[in-house]
């Protein structure tokens, strides 16, 4: 299990670097990721899907217990900084999404990151969530291999 969230770190670090990203931390098998800025939203959807690929193609030919995938959750507005943890209502959508409702090379995201992004993406419908402290809507992007 650790070798592969080491491979995991190897192959996506570069990928959240490569799309104006930066990695706020590793915990476990979860990344947690930041993309500044007024393209900060189109440059987390980009590098969810060139994650996704990435992951595709090392994955294939392998057995399934050494695959990788990933569930994406995507959040865009303000947040509090603190040395490697972020606060705020975005971050704990995002997580909600990637961590509790998106299945395997599903990318999530929040109407506000939605909106951020602006054209170019095809979105599934958008849905409500509901948690026990909060609802709030969200979409699910359409992308392919």
């Amino acid at each position: 299990f650790l070798t592969l969230i080491a491979d995991g770190k190897r192959l996506l670090s570069p990928i959240v670097r490569g799309h104006r990203g930066h990695v706020l931390k590793w915990e476990a098998d979860s990344l947690f990721a930041w993309f500044d800025g007024p393209k900060g939203a189109r440059c987390a959807i980009d590098a969810a899907v060139a994650m996704n690929r990435a992951l595709a193609h090392r994955n294939s030919g392998l057995p399934e217990a050494e695959q990788l995938r990933l569930c994406c959750g995507i959040g865009y507005g303000p947040m509090f900084r603190f040395g490697r943890e972020a606060f705020g209502a975005q971050v704990n959508r995002a997580a909600k999404l990637g961590e509790d409702l998106a299945g395997e090379e599903q990318v999530f995201a929040t109407e506000e990151a939605v909106a951020a992004a602006g054209a170019g993406y095809h979105w599934h419908p958008r849905k409500i969530v509901r948690f026990k402290a909060f609802k709030f809507p969200w979409r699910e992007l359409k992308w392919t291999v």
